[in-house]
């Protein structure tokens, strides 16, 4: 996977570029400069989510920076910054590891903690094959986790999708989400798989059903399509779609009868 070039990862995160630059230098973030501009990785992108809401909190940046350039140097080489849990206490700021709580700056020892609510440390079971004792993430948690992905790491947001689904089967939401997923990613036959079994789960899911018609449309199945697009009665764009189906087949007062309701739903919106 390519990296992020600077402007993408201030647009993501939400930080001045300023602000990465600073840790940049500081030695925090690691970019590839193996090119004309720098390229971030994920992890740098992790940390920098972790700066924004400490300075949200009140820490100083220049406290920050001098805080984040020391642990980096006192981690092993093998291990991102990323995997520690950064929080503020007072004016200091805080490293989370394994089941204790160190001042960044001084390392002197203050509170246990729980690891496993670390975004950061959760990125990374998303990737295992096996969750660990100390992983006690529900479905929910595992869905969640996906959705964030999808924004920073969309490789890695269908691994956290199929481990809420093997916590729970029934999670239709994962099963939609997966399935937009692999349809994107040209798998269709997987794709229809997982959005029958959110219509099974919920019958009424609007989003399986659109998302299922727009499958078959692109297999060509268009009278498939038609009938997953009639379970989608309360979302405008599938009366716009069977509108446009209609009309292909010749179907003229269907496909009139349909715009008139698409064209409803967004006169009720205004």
């Amino acid at each position: 996977m390519t990296g992020y070039s600077t402007k993408e990862v201030a647009d993501l995160v939400d930080l001045p570029r300023e602000t990465i630059w600073e840790l940049t230098r500081a030695g925090v973030l690691e970019p590839d400069r193996t090119t004309a501009q720098y390229q971030f990785s994920f992890q740098d992108i992790l940390i920098l989510r972790t700066a924004k809401e400490l300075i949200q909190e009140g820490v100083r940046k220049s406290r920050l920076n001098r805080a984040l350039a020391k642990i980096k140097q006192q981690l092993p080489s093998n291990r991102p910054l990323s995997s520690l849990r950064l929080s503020r206490e007072g004016n200091d700021v805080v490293v989370r590891d394994h089941d204790q709580i160190f001042n960044a700056e001084n390392g002197q020892l203050l509170l246990n903690f729980d690891l496993t609510t670390n975004p950061a440390v959760v990125a990374q079971l998303a990737r295992r094959e096996k969750p660990t004792d100390q992983e006690h993430l529900s479905s929910d948690d595992w869905f969640d986790l996906g959705v964030d992905l999808e924004a920073v790491s969309p490789d890695d947001a269908p691994a956290a999708y199929r481990r809420a689904l093997e916590l729970d089967p029934y999670h239709a939401d994962a099963h939609v989400n997966l399935g937009r997923m692999l349809q994107e990613r040209h798998e269709p036959a997987l794709a229809e798989k997982h959005y029958r079994a959110a219509l099974d789960i919920e019958p009424d899911n609007v989003l399986a059903a659109f998302n299922l018609g727009t499958l078959l449309e692109d297999l060509q199945q268009l009278e498939a399509a038609i009938e997953a697009y009639k379970l989608a009665e309360d979302f405008a764009d599938a009366h716009y779609n069977l509108s446009r189906l209609y009309e292909l087949l010749g179907q003229h007062e269907l496909a009139l009868a349909h715009l008139k309701t698409y064209r409803q739903f967004l006169e009720d919106d205004r």
